[in-house]
């Protein structure tokens, strides 16, 4: 089974990096979040308008999307296994491509990238709209591209890092899992009026998920930046300094590390929905961004996802063999 585990993730690492996340309905990320449309509809309007109530609704949220795709996932898996080993490999592969989005996250901060060299702002905010929660709309072009930069870092983790981790531990249906949540909380972990009691439990098991693999990815982040021959230990300073400057405790791990090695000031307060969001300062640097920043930091999200891969193979092998 570690074999065959292993050989799902490499197959769904490759499909992912060929083809990222395709604008199909029948693509199951797709199919999690109308799950989820439909859930939350179901469970926020059945409790009262209390905050007591709220929260045990989106708890309630959060088992039930848990349960249906997870268990779904695992019984698909028991029967395609029980079948014929290269079944159950290759629809475990589909469920691991699912769970990662290296060529998606490049390919929209690429879109971005391209709209600040051609100095469409409007375009440039239209194109970050599509990745982050966060207002857009009155960003200048400074913010746009630090915006950009602080997306693909903390989704280095919660896209590419974390459901890569959760793959390579347990398999395809713990990677698809994880990344379930992650859809999760950016449906409704909102700290805005609606849900801010009603997303909580969302966001809590988001952050847990994430917690270890975001550590991780900002050590291989760390690692690649000396690959690249970027600030090493401008990025260590920095990590060090203000990996704790985010509301969520795993954001800025990577992106102290991303601001250090790029030698670039991120952070600051910014909007959710028009709600506003407090945040520190991450790195002292004065200079201003370019979209090469946007390029570097996309070079460190893949590094680190593919020193991951690399890592996740020769444990497996070793476990195997030894």
């Amino acid at each position: 089974m570690l074999l065959n585990s292993l050989a799902a993730l490499a197959l769904g690492f490759a499909l992912d990096m060929l083809f990222g996340d395709p604008d199909i309905v029948i693509y199951p990320q797709k199919l999690v979040a109308v799950l989820i449309k439909k859930l939350d509809q179901a469970f926020r309007h059945s409790y009262k308008r209390a905050d007591e109530a709220q929260q045990m609704g989106g708890v309630m949220l959060v088992c039930a999307v848990m349960i249906i795709v997870g268990g779904l996932s695992a019984i698909l898996l028991v029967i395609c296994y029980s079948v014929n080993n290269m079944l159950g490999i290759l629809v475990e592969g589909l469920l691991c491509w699912s769970s990662i989005s290296v060529r998606g996250l490049r390919t929209s901060s690429e879109s971005v990238m391209r709209a600040v060299k051609g100095e469409n702002l409007s375009g440039a905010r239209k194109r970050l709209s599509g990745m982050t929660k966060r207002d857009t709309s009155d960003l200048d072009m400074q913010s746009v591209i630090k915006a950009t930069v602080e997306t693909v870092a903390e989704d280095a983790s919660d896209k590419v890092v974390a459901p890569i981790f959760w793959c390579a531990l347990f398999g395809g249906a713990a990677g698809f899992l994880c990344r379930t949540v992650n859809i999760l909380d950016n449906a409704v972990g909102h700290k805005n009026a609606k849900y801010k009691h009603f997303g909580r439990a969302a966001a809590i098991v988001d952050d847990v998920l994430v917690f270890i693999p975001a550590r991780i990815c900002a050590m291989l982040m760390l690692l690649d930046s000396a690959i690249l021959g970027l600030s090493v230990k401008k990025a260590w300073d920095v990590y060090c300094k203000d990996k704790r400057h985010s509301p969520s405790p795993n954001a800025a791990q990577t992106q102290s590390v991303c601001a250090g090695a790029l030698e670039l000031s991120l952070g600051g307060d910014y909007y959710v929905r028009g709600e506003l969001v407090k945040r520190g300062k991450i790195g002292n640097s004065e200079r201003d961004a370019t979209s090469n920043d946007i390029f570097w930091t996309n070079q460190l999200m893949m590094g680190s996802s593919a020193m991951l891969m690399f890592i996740a193979a020769a444990v497996r092998l070793i476990i195997h063999f030894v």
